[in-house]
């Protein structure tokens, strides 16, 4: 009976052990700092630092809630993505409301990342939503009598070591608007 106690701590010990190292080492963070063009840097906990970061505010974001930030969205992307190659990079969305409508990520090796007091607002204005192609699955138009669907806030294809996280900042599609228009058969598209 000794010795079938013993194989079963054996066994317990070979089945727990790998779970513990795991755990451990998903559990470490870093300690990561950005260098703002203002006259703070941001620093924040993270579990690994890209090489290359910038803040949003870095290419004319303004957090206010009214200011659409869209274009200031896409210059970042469209800038840090030249960095896909060396490691990627990372945007940092500080504290704030950040109104956008849909923007794109167009390179892989990308982490977007959001400040415990960053929001981004989803705009409601329709324009600042493309329409892209309905996807196969959903025929001709799930919801509507037309081809297309709205575009996702946040859009990317074909792209690979994508992460979106922080400090519990927020994304707020502000959907209700959408809804209503969606209840009320105010679409023509997805």
């Amino acid at each position: 009976m000794e010795q079938s106690q013993r194989f079963r701590a054996s066994d317990l010990i070979q089945t727990i052990l790998p779970v513990l190292v795991l755990a451990t080492v998903s559990l470490r963070v870093v300690e990561c700092k950005v260098h703002s063009s203002g006259p703070d840097a941001l620093h924040y906990r993270a579990i690994n630092c890209r090489k290359h970061s910038a803040l949003l505010t870095d290419f004319g974001a303004v957090g206010d809630g009214k200011t659409l930030n869209t274009k200031a969205f896409k210059a970042a992307i469209d800038s840090l993505g030249t960095y896909a190659s060396q490691g990627g990079a990372q945007l940092i969305v500080p504290p704030g409301k950040w109104l956008t409508g849909s923007f794109n990520l167009t390179s892989s090796h990308f982490t977007l990342f959001l400040h415990k007091d960053a929001v981004i607002l989803a705009s409601q204005d329709e324009a600042e939503w493309p329409l892209v192609p309905a996807l196969p699955s959903y025929g001709r138009g799930r919801d509507g009598n037309g081809d297309g669907r709205f575009s996702s806030l946040i859009f990317g294809t074909n792209l690979t070591d994508i992460i979106i996280t922080g400090n519990n900042g927020t994304i707020d599609g502000q959907g209700q608007y959408w809804w209503d228009k969606f209840h009320q058969g105010q679409f023509n598209v997805t």
